[in-house]
């Protein structure tokens, strides 16, 4: 079987960047997308490659369970076919600037809590689970360090929502480690981080703070930091900086 990543929130910025480094290492990938019709950057980048065949291009919003479970379908038939999902990294998200906890409305908040926390959790347990007999091995979540509850970042004003739902996110990932290594069997393999990329200046990232963002980096320095992470590290449940460093939870 041919060992495959899948990155779902590959049309842009990190996800993006993912798929070329995979790519130009000769991996194979499964992108997720929100919308097909939205991601000419990564129709560009397949069109690209000197082996397109080696990147497989789906739809999946993170919004949707039916979206979702029409990806996870598509995996599933990849997998039929004969490969492998060797590692999951889940980078969709979205940040609506401001989301003050003072501020924000009803349907802003759960707009955070849908993409940030409960899409990529459940994208991943669909996928976690497609293959008893080969689950993945490693299962990547990138959070970030708003989403902490012990280093609290007090002067990231107008981040509320979003850092809650960092912060949820963190939370169900380390069950979903737990979980699978209490289900035993080949599941104690699969080993799930969380993944802080940086400051990374993407389009998600391209707007007007109260504040100076020191140590801002461009996606591709992240992505290879975050690589070498993602096949370092092996503690179930850990959370780590994209280069290298733990971050306390």
């Amino acid at each position: 079987m041919t060992d495959t990543w899948v990155i779902v929130g590959a049309s842009r910025g990190i996800g993006l960047e993912f798929v070329r480094q995979l790519l130009q290492n000769g991996q194979h990938v499964i992108a997720g997308v929100r919308s097909l019709s939205k991601a000419d950057q990564l129709h560009e980048l397949k069109s690209s490659c000197t082996v397109p065949e080696r990147c497989i291009i789906e739809e999946c919003d993170i919004t949707s369970d039916d979206s979702i479970q029409k990806f996870s379908n598509k995996v599933g038939e990849a997998v039929t076919s004969g490969l492998r999902v060797k590692n999951i990294v889940l980078n969709a998200g979205i940040l609506h600037y401001p989301n003050r906890a003072t501020e924000i409305s009803f349907s802003d908040f759960a707009l955070h809590l849908h993409t940030n926390t409960i899409g990529p959790i459940i994208c991943a347990r669909k996928l976690v689970n497609l293959h008893p007999e080969s689950p993945p091995c490693k299962v990547v979540f990138i959070s970030s360090d708003s989403g902490s509850t012990t280093v609290f970042r007090d002067d990231e004003d107008g981040f509320g929502a979003y850092s809650a739902s960092k912060a949820a996110l963190n939370q169900m990932l380390r069950h979903m480690a737990a979980e699978l290594t209490r289900r035993g069997g080949k599941w104690k393999d699969t080993c799930v981080l969380a993944m802080h990329p940086g400051e990374v200046q993407t389009d998600m990232a391209n707007i007007d703070l109260g504040w100076e963002v020191k140590g801002s980096i461009q996606a591709d320095e992240s992505v290879a930091g975050m690589l070498k992470v993602i096949e370092q590290k092996d503690e179930t449940g850990s959370f780590w900086c994209w280069d290298g460093r733990r971050h306390p939870w």
